[in-house]
């Protein structure tokens, strides 16, 4: 196989000097909670200043909702943004900031069960330089009905927003929140468990009345108050009504013996069928992509220095067009190159596929710029549910590129295209690394024949 279609766009290999590093967000909610919840961390020249953030209030890709600067530590419910931390480094300053606000992404995805928006941030600097970050998030069905395809109606915790929860000084303050002492109040964290499905007789995925959760560093290291995701009772319902929170008790991470840092506040909502047994629509506490995140937790922070693994890279993306339900296969090309100082060896590669497009197969192929006709093939592990492909080592054992050695690796996992697949454009997603080096997403405008 030949390289497929030329790439159309390319991902930075560090986000923190050319864009912005995501520490985290509120990655995954319903249609009823349309909020925006982002930190994140850019690396400056010395001296250089934030001027203004904006971000996409629709996620049409265009940043056009300006953030008001507060006081650090503030936690209030408009658009708003705080500078956490400010850290001077010999050549740069490290200015890590947490942003809040409204969002408009609250139509209805079905017939699919959940809908794909990038939420565009623009961190313009006094300098003139504008640092833009695309964080993506998953809008979910808010409502259930037999007519419905499969996973419509898949439960999902709430993205505690304004006052509607309680909470001091309100109930969105768990993201974001600022403790110099370790300490986190018990009305921080809160879960809201709803599952659209609850009590119809019969029906898969018809029971929910707990989850599991987990405070997790940015390094990828769990906090010692939850070493794994833990089971917390909560009771399952269908409407929108907040009296059935569950918040979790006072936390001291000093106490507990945690490093200080950044942490994200990680929630996986489950559901059992009418038998009892787990149901296939629950979210997978072992898979950190299944998790919604819920809040975060600034403890004594002060940004590193560094925190990646020292490898570098760049990766080419392209544009394809899909019919849904095509018989033909459908290879979402990436093309990597290595802009760092070391070779990047064998490496962990996981790509993952939205509603309507599947992986096929349990290994990815690629090629080299050295011998494009040589096509080897790495072995990986499907998901139940095809929509991720994890490939623990693939020997990618590319070397750095330099001025007359432009060397690269394509790689291509195969995917077909569901019949129910919605119209629109659809991510395919792949990350190197474990913690990730790289990350990219290839897009797939899919139309519909009927």
């Amino acid at each position: 196989m030949n390289t497929p279609a030329a790439p159309q766009d390319y991902t930075a290999l560090d986000p923190e000097v050319t864009g912005i590093r995501s520490l985290g967000h509120a990655n995954r909610f319903a249609v009823w909670d349309s909020e925006f919840r982002y930190d994140g961390r850019i690396r400056v020249p010395v001296g250089v200043k934030i001027k203004e953030v904006k971000y996409s209030y629709t996620g049409n890709g265009q940043a056009d909702l300006a953030a008001t600067e507060v006081k650090r530590g503030r936690g209030g419910i408009d658009q708003e943004y705080e500078v956490i931390d400010l850290t001077f480094l010999d050549d740069a300053d490290l200015i890590t900031f947490t942003l809040r606000g409204d969002l408009n992404v609250d139509a209805d995805p079905r017939p699919a069960y959940s809908r794909t928006y990038q939420i565009r941030v623009d961190v313009t600097l006094d300098n003139g330089e504008v640092r833009t970050a695309n964080p993506q998030i998953e809008v979910l069905a808010g409502s259930w009905q037999r007519s419905d395809p499969e996973k419509v109606g898949r439960p999902f915790v709430r993205l505690p927003y304004d006052t509607g929860w309680g909470g001091t000084p309100n109930s969105q303050a768990g993201f974001g929140h600022v403790t110099d002492s370790g300490r986190i109040p018990g009305d921080k964290f809160i879960i809201d468990l709803v599952n659209p499905r609850q009590g119809e007789q019969g029906v898969p995925s018809s029971n929910s009345d707990h989850v599991y959760y987990q405070l997790v560093h940015e390094d990828g290291t769990p906090s010692h108050y939850t070493p794994t995701p833990q089971l917390q009772k909560a009771e399952g319902h269908k409407d929108s009504g907040t009296s059935r929170k569950v918040t979790l008790p006072a936390i001291d991470l000093r106490q507990l013996g945690d490093k200080p840092g950044y942490y994200r506040f990680l929630v996986w909502p489950q559901s059992a069928d009418p038998d009892g047994s787990p149901s296939s629509l629950r979210w997978d506490e072992a898979k950190p992509e299944d998790a919604f995140q819920l809040g975060s937790v600034y403890y004594r922070y002060t940004a590193p220095a560094s925190i990646d693994t020292g490898l570098r890279a760049t990766i080419k993306t392209q544009n394809l067009t899909a019919t849904a339900g095509q018989e033909r296969w459908l290879y979402p090309a990436f093309v990597i190159r290595n802009t760092g100082q070391r070779t990047i060896g064998t490496t962990k590669v996981v790509f993952t596929a939205p509603e309507g497009l599947l992986f096929l197969e349990d290994r990815v192929a690629f090629t080299r710029s050295e011998d494009e006709s040589h096509e080897p093939v790495a072995l990986g592990v499907l998901s139940a549910d095809r929509r991720t492909l994890t490939c623990p080592a693939v020997p990618l054992d590319l070397v750095p590129s330099r001025p007359g050695k432009d060397a690269w690796v394509s790689i291509y996992p195969a995917m077909e295209v569901e019949a129910t697949a919605p119209a629109g454009r659809a991510l395919v997603g792949i990350q190197l690394g474990q913690p990730a080096f790289a990350t990219a997403q290839d897009t797939v405008t899919i139309t519909r024949t009927n």
